[in-house]
């Protein structure tokens, strides 16, 4: 099958506008990614209570356990 220049630039077209729009999404999922690593590194989440209570042991432990 021949390919006419035409439909080559037709595919050529559709495949660049595809990966724009991928571009966008990776552009906002960078950035969301930035800005969770920013918050880490500040030391903490807002809008969360501090670990101030001592872990205990559950009820679903493995077999032995107290």
């Amino acid at each position: 099958m021949k390919f006419t220049i035409a439909q080559i630039r037709t595919a050529i077209r559709e495949t660049l506008a595809e990966a724009a729009k991928e571009g966008q999404v990776q552009k906002t999922y960078k950035k969301s990614f930035k800005k969770g690593v920013a918050t880490a590194a500040k030391g903490g989440n807002k809008n969360t209570p501090p670990y101030t209570k001592a872990p205990k042991v559950g009820k679903s432990g493995p077999v032995g356990m107290p």
